[in-house]
């Protein structure tokens, strides 16, 4: 788990034990994974060429992840069958230099070489200019601060600091008080459960999450 805090307790699937949430926290059919996109392809086929990374996509994956559990239609429609998976449109257009100047009124990076879709600021215009939805990026990371979002059944992107890897927290349990959240790379779970609904701890909250979030407005 690349030394990773172990953050999820136990899984409790679709069993609703005093859980409060989106519309659709445990709904599986709209859980979106970050490694099966496009990008994720190439850049596993650079990795085994000799490349360094890949599974770069975590950022517009936990926002589809978020937008999906709030109820947000993510269709993607082209002239012809194929349908585009919505996290790669996401990434496409954090990252096209066309969209270089709108970024740059949010957050102006300078000659920074930080990709864009790694910059929390930029994804309440991304998702805006793609979806039509309304998302907020504010500083700070408390318990309170979650779930009163998740009262309102808003969804919340946080970002691990260990791994750097965003997430998307959906519900949570009183009883405990345990954060569900969907996370995007399934496969760095060493018990094959994947990322659909794992829980993490208060103290996990305070301890390994960057002070930032951004806010999916159901």
């Amino acid at each position: 788990m690349i030394g990773e805090p172990r953050i999820e307790s136990s899984r409790m699937g679709g069993i609703n034990m005093d859980v409060r949430g989106t519309a659709y926290w445990n709904v599986k059919a709209r859980y979106y994974s970050q490694e099966n996109s496009p990008t994720e392809a190439y850049n596993k086929a650079r990795l085994e060429a000799g490349a360094r990374y890949w599974l770069e996509t975590c950022g517009p994956t936990a926002a589809v992840n978020c937008l999906a559990v709030i109820g947000w239609n993510l269709t993607v429609t082209c002239p012809g069958p194929y349908r585009p998976q919505p996290e790669e449109v996401l990434m496409d257009f954090l990252n096209d230099p066309r969209n270089e100047e709108k970024l740059k009124r949010v957050r102006d990076l300078g000659t920074s070489s930080i990709p864009e879709n790694q910059v929390p600021q930029y994804y309440p215009l991304a998702v805006r200019e793609v979806f039509n939805a309304e998302a907020a990026f504010s500083w700070g990371v408390s318990w309170e601060d979650v779930t009163r979002e998740l009262d309102a059944g808003n969804a919340v992107q946080l970002c691990l600091k260990s791994p750097g890897h965003f997430v998307a927290v959906v519900a949570y349990k009183v009883t405990g008080q345990l954060l569900c959240y969907n996370d995007s790379w399934g496969s760095r779970f060493s018990d094959g459960n994947g990322g659909h609904n794992r829980w993490m701890s208060r103290k996990v909250l305070q301890s390994y999450v960057q002070p930032y979030k951004i806010v999916y407005t159901a």
